[in-house]
């Protein structure tokens, strides 16, 4: 490991433990939101998200290189 990069955290969630890999990678520049303040934002609407996309199919834009970067889709 680089001694840039920050160590995975550990978020128990429901009772998983669930391991969030670079945790300060900047994904959305501007406000200079990271991969940890995403999570914890999702954390925070995931009861209503649920609700709301409960028994639909899920497609997922995925940007691994960056907000900036050619997105992919994932369909789960």
């Amino acid at each position: 490991m680089s001694p840039s990069k920050t160590p995975a955290e550990i978020l128990n969630i429901g009772g998983t433990e669930v391991r969030i890999s670079s945790p300060d990678k900047v994904v959305f520049p501007e406000p200079g939101l990271t991969k940890l303040d995403l999570v914890r934002y999702y954390l925070a609407v995931a009861d209503g998200a649920l609700r709301g996309a409960g028994g639909r199919p899920m497609v997922l834009k995925r940007f691994p290189k960056g907000i900036y970067a050619e997105p992919f889709f994932q369909k789960r």
